[in-house]
């Protein structure tokens, strides 16, 4: 089954609860949450205060991708918030203590995913998988926290490739995702490879969404892009 995310982080932050409930409306799939320390990587990303409130006026769940130095410290800022099912955290400097940061989810009930940089060989899941540690993995399209790129969807369909590999080995995991880069172009193609959950933002359901426009033409631009977005899929 094919899933769809909205990126938090390309609505309208004056009108979060607005943008918020439209994708409930909508039907998507999840709320897909950036967290981001201005270290990690060169920006800052959503506050827990403002997923609090989100989770008052929406029951959807979400995923949070943890883009930070510390882990640690996020996990407890976020832990609490229910609606929160899965976790992400990157393998790229945290290798080192991955095996208590994923000790550390579980612990608190939440679900453990590895967020993999292009650079980064699917090779190191090995062992997590082998002993059932985690319960997805997501590739990055783009490189994260950074704006205008190109994202290099050949790159991701390789290493969904040799994720298979891995899964066939050790069991299949809750979902694949992929998150930067995603387009109407790509979705097709990833899916295929293997992706089973994608995270869209500005180049899909926000795509051609101007502020500066009236509420109704960009509603009816969003409502429109996740239409289109599920016939790809289907």
């Amino acid at each position: 089954m094919i899933t769809f995310g909205s990126s938090i982080i390309c609505m309208d932050h004056i009108n979060f609860e607005r943008d918020v409930a439209l994708a409930d409306e909508l039907g998507i799939d999840f709320f897909h949450l950036d967290a981001m320390d201005g270290k990690f990587v060169p920006r800052y990303g959503i506050y827990p205060e403002i997923v609090k409130r989100m989770a008052q006026v929406s029951d959807r769940k979400m995923d949070l991708h943890l883009m930070v130095e510390d882990p640690e410290f996020a996990i407890d800022e976020f832990a609490g918030i229910d609606n929160i099912e899965y976790i992400n955290i990157h393998y790229e400097g945290n290798e080192g203590n991955i095996l208590r940061i994923v000790d550390k989810l579980k612990l608190g009930g939440k679900k453990v995913g590895i967020t993999l940089n292009l650079g980064t060989p699917v090779s190191v899941l090995n062992e997590l998988m082998k002993y059932q540690e985690i319960d997805s993995v997501m590739f990055m399209g783009i490189h994260p926290g950074v704006l205008i790129q190109q994202s290099r969807p050949a790159t991701v369909i390789k290493k969904c490739y040799e994720l298979s590999l891995l899964q066939e080995k050790y069991g299949n995991l809750d979902m694949v995702q992929c998150d930067g880069g995603v387009t109407f172009d790509s979705i097709p193609l990833l899916a295929e490879a293997g992706v089973t959950n994608f995270v869209c933002g500005s180049s899909t359901l926000y795509k051609g969404v101007d502020l500066s426009k009236p509420w109704d033409f960009n509603k009816s631009l969003i409502t429109k892009n996740f239409q289109k977005m599920k016939d790809l899929v289907k």
